[in-house]
C-alpha cells in the first residue's frame, strides 16, 4: 500500500474501490493499522489551525468521531477549526477509521473476507494430542475432529461462500445451501468445495500426504499446479464422487482414486485404529495423535517394519504389546514416553 493512496484517503478523495482495498489492508496486520494512525496524525497536526475551537466547533468535532457515516470526507472542514481539538480528532477519528472495517461487516453489499476478519469475530478450535471434539458451524454443518486438529471459521456465514480453515483430520457432514458452497482451505496449499456432504479429510502438517475421502453428494477438490501456476496454468480441480479419494502430495499431481475400502478413512470417528501394512512411521505419528504419547526410537532399522492389526479402546500397553508380538519390536514405557528398539 502506497503512502500517497493512504493520504489520498485521508484527505477524503479516494473512490469507493480505493477505499476497500485500503480498509482491508488496514486490518490484515496490526502493523498496519499502527501506520495508518501514525500517518492520520501526522497529517492532522500539520493541517489543523492553531487558533481556539469554541463549544459549537467542539460538540460537531465530537459527534464526528461517535457517528458511522462517510466521516472522512467531511474530515476537512472540520481540520480548519483549532489546535484545541486535535486529540478529539486523532484520537476519534483513527478509532472510527480503523474500526470501519468491522463496521463494514455488518454491510451485506461489503462483506469481509475470513482473510481480512478480525480475530475476534473468528472462533478457533484445537485438539490436543489424545482429545477428540464434535463442533456445531454456523450454519449447522457438523464437524467430528480427530486429535491434534485445527479448524478456524467466522461468527456468521456472510459472504457468498462459507470459508472455514483447517488442519489435522475431520469428517464433515455439511447442510446443503445450493448457492453458497463451503470452501475448507487446508494447511497442505489445497482446498475442498462442497455444496452439502459428507466426507473424510486429513492433512496433517507432519504428513507426506493429504486424502480426502467423500461418501456422499460431491465435492471438488482444488489443488495448485504442478509448477506452481506459472506459464498460464491453472488449478486442478478433482470432482470426487461417493467411495472415491483424492490424495494431494507436494510437488505432485493429485492422485483420483477409488480406495478398496473407503470407510477405513473415517473409522477413528468410531473409535478404532486400523493399521493394514502400515509403515512403522506412520503407525508411531497415528499412536502420538491418539494416544498423546511421545515415542523415542532407538534403533532406526525398526522402520522397515509394517503394521497390521485393529484397535478400539485398548490402552497404549496392550497396543505395544500386539505390536511386540507381530514384529521384531520391543518397547519401554516410562510416565508418558514410549522406547522402541529392536530385540
Amino acid at each position: 500500500m502506497t503512502k500517497e493512496l493512504l493520504l489520498k484517503y485521508i484527505k477524503g478523495d479516494a473512490a469507493k474501490q480505493e477505499e476497500i482495498e485500503i480498509l482491508e489492508w488496514i486490518g490484515k496486520d496490526p502493523q498496519n493499522e499502527r501506520y495508518f494512525v501514525m500517518l492520520n496524525n501526522l497529517w492532522i497536526s500539520q493541517n489543523i489551525s492553531q487558533d481556539k475551537a469554541n463549544e459549537r466547533e467542539i460538540e460537531e468535532i465530537r459527534e464526528l468521531t461517535t457517528k458511522r457515516n462517510d466521516s472522512r470526507k467531511r474530515l476537512r472542514r472540520y481540520i480548519s477549526y483549532a489546535a484545541a481539538a486535535v486529540i478529539i480528532l486523532s484520537v476519534g477519528l483513527n478509532l472510527l477509521f480503523v474500526n470501519k472495517t468491522i463496521s463494514d461487516k455488518n454491510k451485506k453489499e461489503e462483506p469481509i473476507r475470513m482473510a481480512y476478519l478480525p480475530t475476534e469475530y473468528k472462533h478457533e478450535v484445537y485438539t490436543e494430542k489424545g482429545v477428540k471434539a464434535r463442533i456445531t458451524l454456523p450454519d449447522g454443518s457438523m464437524v467430528w475432529l480427530n486429535s491434534d486438529s485445527r479448524i478456524i471459521y467466522p461468527d456468521r456465514f456472510e459472504t457468498d461462500i462459507r470459508e472455514v480453515e483447517f488442519s489435522g483430520e475431520a469428517y464433515f457432514d455439511v447442510v446443503k445451501d445450493s448457492l453458497r458452497p463451503l470452501v475448507i482451505k487446508t494447511n497442505k496449499d489445497f482446498k475442498i468445495e462442497v455444496l452439502g456432504t459428507q466426507f473424510n479429510v486429513r492433512s496433517y502438517d507432519n504428513d507426506n500426504e493429504a486424502q480426502t475421502t467423500l461418501y456422499s453428494g460431491s465435492l471438488n477438490v482444488v489443488s495448485k499446479a504442478v509448477n506452481n501456476g506459472r506459464n498460464g496454468e491453472k488449478d486442478i480441480i478433482t470432482t470426487l464422487k461417493p467411495s472415491e479419494s483424492c490424495i494431494i502430495r507436494d510437488k505432485q499431481r493429485p492422485i483420483h482414486l477409488k480406495p478398496a475400502d473407503a470407510n477405513k478413512q473415517y473409522a477413528w470417528k468410531e473409535g478404532k485404529i486400523i493399521f493394514d501394512s502400515t509403515p512403522l512411521s506412520e503407525v508411531i505419528k497415528m499412536l502420538e495423535r491418539w494416544h498423546g504419547t511421545e515415542f523415542v526410537v532407538k534403533d532406526q532399522s525398526i522402520y522397515r517394519f509394517d503394521i497390521t492389526a485393529k484397535f478400539r479402546s485398548e490402552s497404549i500397553v496392550q497396543i505395544m504389546e500386539m505390536i511386540k508380538y507381530c514384529s521384531l519390536v520391543d518397547y519401554t514405557i516410562d510416565s508418558n514416553k514410549v522406547v522402541l528398539y529392536r530385540r
